[in-house]
Parts: C-alpha cells; structure tokens; sequence
C-alpha cells in the first residue's frame, strides 16, 4: 500500500495533481462508491487485498466498478506487483481485471511481460519509490558486521535458504525486521540473531544502525522473479551496501551492492573492499535519486495516467 498507492499518490499530488487514495472495501456501497469518485479523471485500481474467503467478491466488485467508471468516461488503470496469474484462487480475477481497464500497469519489466501474456491493453512499467531521508553512506569498520533482513513474512522462505550462506564466513550479529507471528522469532533465536516487529520507523531505525543489509531470494520463483528492487533501493538510499542474490530486478542493480548466488562471497568481498564498496554506495544513490526517487516515479506515474486517458 505505500510503495503502490500512498506514495505515489502523494508524489501525484506534489505535480499538481488533485490525487487521493479511496479505500474499496468488499460489500461498500455501490452508490456511495462511485460519488467518492465524481469528477475524477481517471482511476487507479490497486492490488486486490481480500484473505481468500472474500477474494471473490472483491474481485467481481471491482470489476463491477471499472464497467461503471468507465462507462463515466473515466480512464481506469490496473496496478500489479506481483504474478498471481496461476493462483487457483485468485488467478482468473487478475485476468479479468487486467481485461477489463484502459491500461495496465507493472512494478517491473519482468512482470509487464507477464501481464502481456494475459491481456491486450496497453502495459506500463513504473516502479516503487524510496521513502525517507538520504543517508551517509557507510560500510563495517570492525566485527562482528551487523547485518540487517527486512521483508513482507512471505519472504521468511527464502531468508532460510540465504542463512547458510553467511554461516561460518565472518562474525556477524544478524537482526530481522518483519511482521510477528510468521516464525521470524524462534528463526532470530536459533541464529543468536535479534527480531524486531516490522513498521517503516522500525526499518529506517534498524537501516540507520546496521552495518549492511542482505538479501536472499530465488530467482527461479516466477513469483520472486518479477519482484520490485525497493528493498535494494530503499537500502542504497540509506546509504548501506546490499548483498543480493540475482533476482532480475537486483541484477539492473549489481555496480551498486553485490549480487551472486554466494552471500556469503559478498559478504566477503565487502570485508575485503571498503574503499570501492563505498563508490558503489554513493554511486548508487545517484541513481536512486535519478530514478527511484518520489518525484521520478510521480513523473512516470502521470505518464501512464495521461496514455490511459488518451484512449478511446
């Protein structure tokens, strides 16, 4: 909700445009619905959010709402972050969806491609922006290096599979950042790590403090590998050094941190290149500034709004 709605509807409105986000519950009122959304020139459907036993009805509702906004001559667009297209549950709502718009739009390349596949509207591509302050970059000057993890639970599978292989390399006190009650706890414990509950504040203290942040995921996932680079970015910002494994998205990003398939070589390589891992950093906030940025990724988001609009 932050990466896809919030900030850039804030980014919108710092361009001039009149943008808000409007919350669209399962079961809201249809009439008191489409009056939020009088005189609008075009909306922006975001992710659909239901738990399982209401994914249905969200999604027809939703569908139900673009047939009336656009029959308002109201532009519609889409907003997909990630590929759920093959989901049993969830599958076929997205295709409607992605269907049923003036245009559709993609938090990565890798995921417009799949979008092409299921639809014939047109497919932008606009990413996530960073959120808070630049920071002063910064690599370990001593061990143990404090290494930082945070991500959505759904990440906790791949963070297991990535835990390896930093494991008798370097002494490093490891600290993981994510919502509770997912396992994330007992996994702190057992790697003598340390478990904060997951909210931006938390993250942005934790950024602040550590000395690099890692990242492990498995890019042959079709789920994983159309994911967004905003964790590697979000971090670049804050001036830390990222060892990734090469998710597509992390790989546009190598010059800037490290990515292979051995953290553990990356955290190796960062012990061993304090000087180059720190023009990597400030390199690579340069980009983020150019391109990840809230005004950036506002600019891109206007864009695509006025090609939907332009349509027929």
């Amino acid at each position: 909700m932050r990466y896809r709605l919030l900030l850039p509807s804030a980014a919108l409105y710092a361009q001039g445009c009149d943008s808000k986000v409007i919350p669209f519950m399962p079961g809201a009122d249809r009439r008191t619905l489409r009056e939020k959304f009088r005189g609008a020139d075009a909306v922006v459907l975001g992710k659909l959010l239901a738990p399982a036993p209401h994914a249905e009805r969200e999604a027809r509702e939703a569908l139900e709402l673009a047939a009336q906004l656009r029959d308002a001559r109201i532009a519609v667009l889409a907003d997909f972050s990630d590929d759920h297209f093959a989901d049993p549950v969830r599958g076929d709502a997205y295709r409607a969806l992605a269907n049923a718009v003036d245009a559709v739009v993609a938090s990565t390349p890798e995921l417009a491609e799949v979008l092409r596949q299921h639809t014939r509207v047109p497919v932008s591509v606009v990413t996530d922006p960073v959120e808070g302050a630049r920071g002063e970059p910064r690599v370990p000057a001593a061990s143990p290096f404090r290494l930082l993890w945070f991500g959505h639970p759904s990440n906790l599978d791949t963070l297991q599979h990535g835990l390896p292989h930093l494991q008798g390399q370097l002494p490093v006190e490891i600290t993981l950042v994510t919502a509770p009650g997912a396992g994330a706890e007992a996994l702190a414990v057992r790697i003598s790590g340390r478990f904060r509950p997951w909210s931006t504040q938390a993250v942005f203290d934790e950024l602040r403090q550590c000395d690099a942040v890692f990242i492990p995921s498995n890019p042959y996932d079709p789920r994983k590998a159309v994911k967004s680079p905003n964790r590697f970015t979000e971090s670049t910002w804050a001036g830390r050094f990222v060892i990734a494994h090469p998710l597509p998205a992390y790989r546009e990003l190598a010059d800037f941190g490290w990515v292979g398939d051995d953290l553990g070589e990356g955290l190796r390589w960062l012990a061993g290149n304090a000087d180059q891992a720190l023009q990597r950093i400030r390199r690579g906030q340069a980009l983020v500034a150019e391109r990840f940025s809230p005004a950036a990724v506002g600019a891109a988001w206007k864009q695509a709004i006025a090609q939907a609009m332009q349509r027929p």
